[in-house]
């Protein structure tokens, strides 16, 4: 005769269920990512890595109770490589950077996938802070960048068109956005020099409604330094945010790519040690 489980019973379950999902993770960064190194690889990392650990703790009840495709995603080859690319390790280390990294993972996916863009975006945050703040006017300059080069030497004159032109008339009377706009002008140039990167993205609603993210910007601009470099070489980032699982396993569980990256990258700086 079957009996209704016990109150005990059930809290046991799902504590177990808990154990379960938090051994995955282990066992997955474990395995892909050699953590902890392991041998004479311990020389000279034992103190950097245990810092990072205590202030990046992550344990089982980060992740939703019997989600695993966290651990599934640590598991896959983009994921792998995405850990030991320099450029997402210095990124990784940025704990602000970081977080807006897996709070904006789309906007930042769309940006990756023209790297041309990327990199001038990275570079002229502020500017495209206030730019992505008014739909229009950033669409009318991404589909045709080469019309607004010459602001790049005259922003005054663009301020001036903005008031006069429909497309762009919210943007004038915006004067904080007008403000950083003008002050790096050379925006304009940046975006008539990888005019078909921004073109390709224009040509897409779904990319510029994803890329209308202002909060992404301030964030780039607040940690300028890491964003660049990831927009330097962004591939490995590219390829994660083509793969959904992976993706939207960044944006749930930062602090498990993190400390791995923190890992692998005391590991190769270990590695790099002559061994005496």
């Amino acid at each position: 005769m079957n009996q209704t489980a016990s109150p005990a019973a059930r809290k046991g379950a799902t504590w177990i269920g808990v154990a379960i999902v938090g051994v995955a993770l282990v066992g997955a960064a474990s395995y892909y990512f050699d953590i902890p190194p392991r041998g004479d690889n311990l020389t000279g990392t034992v103190t950097p890595a245990q810092r990072y650990r205590a202030e990046q703790q992550v344990g089982a009840q980060d992740v939703k109770l019997g989600d695993q495709s966290v651990a599934q995603a640590l598991q896959s080859d983009v994921v792998v490589k995405l850990i030991h690319d320099p450029a997402f390790q210095k990124l990784a280390a940025n704990p602000e950077a970081m977080a807006a990294l897996s709070t904006h993972a789309h906007s930042y996916a769309t940006m990756a996938s023209q790297p041309a863009a990327f990199a001038a975006m990275a570079t002229h945050a502020s500017a495209f802070q206030g730019l992505s703040a008014h739909r229009d006017a950033f669409a009318a300059v991404a589909a045709n960048p080469s019309n607004y080069a010459k602001y790049a030497a005259d922003a005054v004159s663009f301020a001036h068109m903005a008031g006069q032109t429909k497309a762009f008339q919210s943007l004038a009377s915006d004067r904080a956005a007008l403000a950083a706009i003008q002050a790096q002008p050379a925006i304009f140039s940046a975006m008539s020099a990888n005019a078909a990167s921004f073109q390709a993205l224009s040509a897409a609603p779904a990319a510029m409604q994803s890329l209308a993210n202002t909060q992404a910007y301030s964030a780039m601009a607040a940690s300028p330094a890491a964003f660049a470099a990831l927009a330097r070489a962004p591939q490995r980032f590219a390829a994660v945010a083509a793969n959904a699982q992976a993706l939207n396993a960044l944006a749930a569980a930062p602090q498990v790519f993190a400390q791995a990256a923190a890992d692998a990258a005391a590991r190769t700086a270990a590695e790099a040690v002559p061994h005496k």
